[in-house]
């Protein structure tokens, strides 16, 4: 019996152990690496003024990076997104020495190509990447793209019924068609609404239009059954667009006669 307790006891011995070197590898610690650290970043000009007719977006950058103990920096880009949140580019910026134990990443933001320009607030927006393959904090800077030459939009024409006939019962789907033009492209186009009023000269609120495509705005709204008499007549439509730069073009009047079944 003595015996066998003591071969129990030297197997608990020998599990505390195995137990007790387990314990020992899990306190060795793995080799950690650290990412960059973007403290700043600066950029040339606020605003730039530019044209649609000849459209340059130009600005310097700067950032200020720390390696901040990890291995050496293998890039710093600056990546340009437009108005719409949509890329408009992505620049490597090059170093340029040393600064108070920073690293200082510099370039020119040129962008070029532009078919159409898009007024408004750019994003700018720095990351760094060390030789590990780790990226830094990101940092981002706005500026606003200003036209110096705009030119509002104007409305060509309209495309509506002269008359409807209201619905004995059920209903149908009316809808009013837009067209216009835009000397600094269709891009510079921001809304396009019209008013509504009822015959009684009531307005019914101001109703936005929807891009159909290429220079046509819709809007569909149905027609219900027959109404009080306030509801027939000349329904009025007062049309209007606007520009990136907040130009509105002059107002166009149209018109659809509602009449009984």
């Amino acid at each position: 019996m003595f015996k066998y307790i003591s071969g129990i006891a030297v197997f608990l011995l020998f599990l505390i152990f195995l137990w007790s070197c387990e314990k020992t590898d899990d306190t060795v610690i793995d080799p950690s690496y650290d990412s960059p650290v973007i403290v700043s970043a600066f950029k040339s000009a606020d605003t730039i003024y530019t044209t649609s007719g000849n459209p340059v977006i130009s600005l310097n950058v700067t950032a200020y990076i720390s390696e901040n103990n990890g291995t050496p920096l293998k890039s710093a880009i600056c990546s340009v997104f437009n108005p719409l949140n949509g890329g408009a580019g992505n620049f490597n910026l090059a170093y340029q020495g040393d600064s108070a134990s920073l690293k200082k990443y510099s370039g020119t933001i040129n962008l070029t190509g532009i078919t159409c320009l898009l007024v408004g607030n750019y994003k700018l927006q720095f990351v760094a990447e060390n030789e590990t393959g780790l990226s830094s904090n990101q940092i981002n800077l706005g500026f606003y793209v200003k036209n110096t030459a705009n030119v509002p939009p104007f409305i060509t024409g309209t495309n509506l019924p002269d008359s409807v006939v209201r619905p004995v019962s059920g209903q149908f789907d009316l809808t009013l068609l837009l067209s216009l033009t835009d000397a600094d492209g269709l891009c510079d186009i921001k809304e396009v609404y019209f008013d509504a009023y009822r015959p009684s000269g009531f307005q019914l609120g101001r109703i936005p239009m929807f891009y159909l495509n290429d220079s046509t705005y819709t809007f569909t709204n149905p027609v219900t059954p027959a109404a009080p008499d306030s509801l027939y007549g000349y329904y009025k439509y007062h049309f209007f667009a606007v520009d990136r730069s907040n130009a509105v073009s002059t107002g166009v009047w149209d018109s659809i006669k509602f009449v009984r079944p």
